[in-house]
């Protein structure tokens, strides 16, 4: 799987995370749970959009210099 792929899960399933943790917020459980998905929601989405814009190692380059 390259990359680009684990950026877009990686920014997917971090969406998930804050949305999940304004559904805890509008309920009104401001509670270790919101705090957790918070963080881990908006860590996730920078690690992705650092994977996703990462340039690819090409493998031939090492070998033609």
């Amino acid at each position: 799987m390259s990359d680009r792929v684990r950026g877009a899960i990686a920014i997917i399933v971090g969406g998930f995370a804050l949305w999940q943790s304004y559904m805890l917020y509008q309920a009104h459980r401001v509670d270790w749970r919101l705090w957790v998905e918070l963080v881990a929601g908006l860590l996730l989405i920078l690690i992705g959009i650092w994977r996703a814009s990462r340039k690819a190692e090409d493998p031939t380059a090492e070998l033609l210099k």
